[in-house]
């Protein structure tokens, strides 16, 4: 068994913990809810694609459903839930509400982290503060 007199001394350091873990945890959250994807923008393929490809038809995607021509080396995926093209498309999170993608990966792997490391830093308090008053 743990010896809980240990952590009667560390209650500032679990609890510091337990702050950086939350603020982490927010602070991922919302990098990935409110940044953007990896969504190719209409535009630029229209403008910017003749002169970039002249005339290299092989190497390009249309998607069907988007109704876009986007290069096959952006590695593009279909959302059926947001009804778009997504760069680097890895799933639909419904925690978050949107797409991750290229640009939400790495912000969205931290969420996941911390969630985990917060939630469990909270039941190992709680354990703690009922092993103390008991």
């Amino acid at each position: 068994m743990i010896s809980f007199a240990l952590f009667k001394d560390n209650n500032e350091k679990i609890i510091l913990f337990e702050k950086i873990s939350f603020y982490t945890y927010i602070t991922s959250f919302l990098i990935s809810f409110l940044f953007n994807p990896g969504i190719p923008k209409r535009d630029y393929f229209s403008k910017k694609f003749i002169k970039e490809y002249k005339g290299n038809f092989q190497n390009l995607i249309n998607c069907d459903k988007c109704n876009i021509t986007i290069p096959s080396s952006l590695k593009v995926g279909h959302c059926i839930y947001c009804k778009i093209c997504i760069k680097g498309y890895d799933h639909h999170c419904p925690w978050i509400g949107k797409c991750i993608g290229k640009y939400t990966k790495i912000p969205f792997y931290i969420f996941l982290i911390s969630a985990f490391l917060y939630i469990g830093g909270s039941v190992f308090t709680f354990i703690i503060y009922i092993k103390q008053k008991f």
